[in-house]
């Protein structure tokens, strides 16, 4: 049982108390203690206390009043003290021995050959009123134990954990910083960006806006230009139109009257002169009848309707 550093051994009749207190204060701050109630398993129990003796570096005995009473009793059976073998084993082993005294306790004059030596060794007085200065003074002093690594540089590894987790925080902090103005600084790069994108459309819409009202005015200007030539061109065509159905009817009117001059200058002048009895004819009906059925035979022979009017007369 080598992992134990420190025995304690008191009489259970005086001492448990404070030996109970002494062995939870030494396994809180890290010291590895032999307790027997607490730490003893199944086993000789004489046998293992020994052991545990033999493998210990420091032995812590409890002195209160009376824990050598037993001696002067009648019936006193030195196998049966398990104190007195635990003193005289650790005295045998030569081990680093560590004497507690509580108040009003006193050597008696006569101790067994045996445990003898136990007087001459430098002890620490326990009192309520001093027992953290004594407590302190056990450890610092006395004991050749050491407390878990873990507990005796706590100090030191508190202040390296502090010291670690300060530049942990700082790190984090600054880099959360330095995250933040940089996602800040994106988010105005990118509005910047998108105000500028938004320039360009809108400077490009403009600029397709006025090239549009350009094509539009070229397009209204070519579609003057074009509408003009055409009514130019319809009113010339017209124009040309109208000269030509005017030429074609003062064409036609004169080939009438020409026609209409042939036919006079063909009639004889006596058919002239009797001319006029023509309207009497055309106010009867009959009468007007068949001259009108022979007209078109007069005027293509004019010698034969002479003939027929002067038969009529």
């Amino acid at each position: 049982m080598s992992k134990f550093k420190i025995f304690i051994s008191y009489r259970r009749k005086g001492g448990y108390d404070t030996a109970k207190l002494i062995y939870e204060r030494l396994k809180m701050d890290g010291y590895s203690v032999s307790f027997d109630l607490d730490t003893l398993e199944n086993g000789n129990f004489g046998n293992e206390l020994e052991k545990r003796i033999k493998k210990c570096k420091d032995f812590v005995i409890i002195l209160n009043p009376g824990i050598f009473d037993c001696f002067t009793e009648p019936d006193y059976n030195p196998k049966d003290d398990w104190v007195r073998i635990e003193i005289e084993c650790a005295l045998k082993e030569k081990k680093n021995i560590v004497p507690l005294k509580m108040e009003d306790f006193a050597f008696p004059r006569r101790l067994p050959n045996a445990i003898q030596d136990i007087t001459k060794i430098n002890s620490i007085d326990l009192s309520p009123e001093h027992f953290e200065s004594s407590y302190e003074k056990l450890k610092s002093t006395f004991l050749l134990s050491k407390p878990n690594w873990k507990i005796r540089h706590k100090k030191r590894m508190m202040s390296f954990i502090s010291i670690v987790f300060l530049i942990l925080a700082t790190y984090l902090f600054f880099t959360i910083k330095t995250n933040y103005e940089r996602k800040e600084q994106e988010a105005a790069e990118a509005k910047l960006k998108a105000a500028a994108a938004d320039s360009i459309r809108i400077v490009r819409e403009m600029e397709l806006i006025r090239a549009a009202d350009s094509i539009n005015a070229a397009m209204e200007a070519e579609l003057a230009r074009q509408t003009d030539s055409i009514s130019d061109a319809m009113e010339l065509e017209l124009a040309r139109a109208a000269d030509s159905i005017k030429m074609y009817m003062e064409a036609k009117a004169a080939k009438a009257q020409n026609s209409q001059k042939n036919a006079i200058q063909n009639v004889p002048k006596n058919t002239a002169q009797q001319s006029p009895p023509k309207s009497t004819a055309q106010s009867t009906p009959k009468k007007t009848t068949q001259p009108s059925a022979s007209k078109s035979t007069v005027q293509s022979t004019p010698k034969k309707t002479t003939q027929q009017k002067s038969s009529k007369k």
